[in-house]
């Protein structure tokens, strides 16, 4: 494939993408602090908490290289609070936040996006690590692949982390312990699915054009 018929696909994918993005923001402050954070949550997507553990064998032994991501079973939904309730003032917008203190939290989507636009705001206290990053995984039968990261420097008040290019296939998106997180937007595409086969049938589509109109030229 030369150069003008990748330019082309990469066009039709970008027109495609415009064309059926869906934006959402969750606030939680329609909520009452101390209720579970998936009653302010969107159609396909859920809040959990994460843990990171293996598969194990039919002996209830260790499955080495499987470990990976994964949603508790429900019994401990995460919750929305005011930072107050620890002494982090006040929450960045409104009054309450999603509770991610004391576990990592896993924002999960029923089916793999191509996140075009991901932001979301940390409390406005100082505590927390300096270092932590957001990170955005495809999950698998075997394990997950992390498909990108962005940092989410909790010793910053009110931080906001942010997608700086569009990352596709994401499934899962893990908010590390030790912060508050508020304001999550986001603009996404479902994949795979008839948007999936669009994206690539309008991309096709350009290519053909644009080769056509090159040949009829020459």
């Amino acid at each position: 494939m030369n150069i003008h018929s990748k330019a082309a696909l990469v066009a039709g994918v970008l027109l495609a993408t415009a064309a059926h993005a869906q934006s959402y923001s969750i606030s939680f402050d329609s909520l009452n602090s101390g209720t579970p954070a998936n009653q302010a949550a969107p159609a396909g997507v859920s809040f959990g908490e994460g843990t990171w553990s293996p598969d194990y064998d039919s002996e209830g032994d260790v499955i080495a290289g499987t470990e990976r991501w994964r949603l508790f079973d429900g019994a401990s939904p995460v919750l929305v609070r005011n930072p107050s309730f620890y002494d982090r003032g006040t929450a960045p917008s409104g009054l309450l936040a999603l509770d991610g203190v004391f576990q990592p939290t896993l924002m999960k989507f029923t089916s793999p996006q191509l996140l075009a636009v991901f932001s979301v705001t940390l409390d406005k206290d100082t505590y927390g690590d300096p270092g932590a990053t957001i990170q955005f995984y495809k999950s698998g039968p075997t394990g997950n692949t992390l498909l990108a990261s962005i940092p989410a420097n909790q010793a910053v008040p009110g931080f906001t982390a942010a997608l700086a290019a569009p990352v596709s296939g994401v499934d899962m998106v893990l908010l590390p312990s030790g912060a508050l997180y508020d304001d999550i937007k986001y603009s996404s595409v479902p994949e795979p699915g008839s948007i999936g086969l669009g994206l690539l049938g309008l991309a096709g589509l350009g290519a053909v054009s644009f080769l056509r109109r090159s040949s009829a030229k020459r």
